[in-house]
């Protein structure tokens, strides 16, 4: 049996209303909060409501940036940090989807090293932070178990990790927040979500661990497909969808993301494409790129009750909304533009060129 590494120190709560129900777990992150989310969802939801709630019982002050966009980008994370430094805060608190809770990762960071300009967020892997907590309010990123936090660069035209492995102290996992999402969004989310537990299935840094997780993910996932073909969501299923992320962040946390992730960022910024979706346009052709004969596709197929690679395609196709159109120049400037990531195309088990790359977007694109 192979050696392995597993580190998750991220606690992690589960369950409807257990936010309120697990007040006194906020005593421990910190005197003062600022909250960061988007400026409606969080609101609408009820998550901003409970939290507050909660850190008014305690009597914790706090205040609120509800400024992040979809794709959060340096400049605004930046805006974060310097209200967080003059109100004297201690802690953070990310509410949303996973733009809000990578946000308070990056926000953490820069409150921390107030004499450092943004690209301490690129270059310095050990610089300090402050303590994050994650509410997600999706299911599809995973950041409220994982290390990463995606910023947008707007000069360089894609979105890229910051260096510092920011964990959540405490997440709160609780489905209520998801029962009002649009079934667009739910389904892009949660193919975003797909996408993180086949990417790390298959990625030449899985393990023993991170597999089982995965096959646990995909499994609970498996419960899902038929009412995500529906678009119709049971609070069972929106319980599973959430649970199926977590596992997903829980996988990629060890592992890493893959191809699809490296591919889907320049279908984001350069089209606007949700992110899972954007994933999910290039996942069955990715897929094909593994030798018929790999038994960890097979199992991987078998674990979410699918036969065969098109029964994949067949499901993106039905859960996700696929109008764009795409040129020869445009496919040809993404996969310019993913070759400068060698170290996501180094985790696929095979030699992967450019050519490969290419078909994987012409597969994905122009078919």
């Amino acid at each position: 049996m192979e050696n392995f590494k597993f580190f998750m120190p991220a606690e992690t709560i589960f369950g409807r209303g257990c936010v309120l129900a697990n007040k006194e777990r906020f005593l421990s992150l910190g005197s003062k909060a600022m909250l960061v989310t988007g400026r409606n969802s969080a609101k609408k939801n009820g998550a901003q409501k409970d939290v507050t709630e909660a850190l008014d019982a305690l009597n914790i002050p706090w205040v609120l940036f509800d400024e992040i966009g979809e794709n959060p980008d340096v400049e605004t994370v930046e805006r974060a940090a310097k209200m967080a430094i003059s109100q004297e805060v201690d802690f953070l608190i990310g509410i949303g989807g996973g733009s809000p809770m990578d946000a308070a990762k990056a926000i953490a960071v820069l409150a921390s090293n107030p004499k450092e300009s943004s690209e301490i967020l690129f270059t310095e892997p050990n610089a300090k932070a402050m303590t994050v907590a994650e509410i997600p309010t999706t299911a599809g990123t995973g950041s409220e178990v994982t290390q990463y936090s995606i910023m947008t660069l707007h000069e360089k035209r894609t979105k890229r990790a910051i260096v510092q492995p920011i964990f959540s102290k405490i997440s709160f996992l609780d489905p209520k927040y998801m029962d009002a999402l649009s079934a667009e969004v739910t389904n892009n989310t949660a193919v975003d979500a797909l996408s993180h537990l086949i990417e790390s299935y298959l990625s030449v840094h899985s393990n023993l661990m991170s597999e089982k997780i995965v096959e646990m993910g995909l499994s609970l996932f498996k419960e899902c497909i038929p009412a995500l073909k529906a678009r119709a969501y049971s609070e069972e299923v929106r319980d599973k969808l959430m649970l199926a992320s977590a596992l997903g962040g829980a996988a990629i946390a060890q592992t890493s993301t893959s191809i699809p992730h490296c591919l889907g960022y320049f279908l984001t910024y350069e089209k606007g494409i949700p992110h899972g979706r954007a994933n999910g346009l290039v996942t069955q052709a990715y897929l094909e790129m593994f030798p018929k004969e790999d038994k960890k596709v097979a199992q991987l197929l078998h674990c979410l009750g699918m036969k065969k690679l098109e029964d994949m395609g067949a499901f993106l196709k039905d859960a996700l909304n696929t109008t764009e159109v795409f040129s020869v120049e445009e496919i040809a400037y993404f996969t310019d533009r993913a070759m400068e990531n060698p170290q996501k195309i180094a985790t696929f088990p095979y030699a992967a060129q450019k050519e490969d790359i290419y078909k994987i977007f012409e597969k994905s694109l122009l078919s």
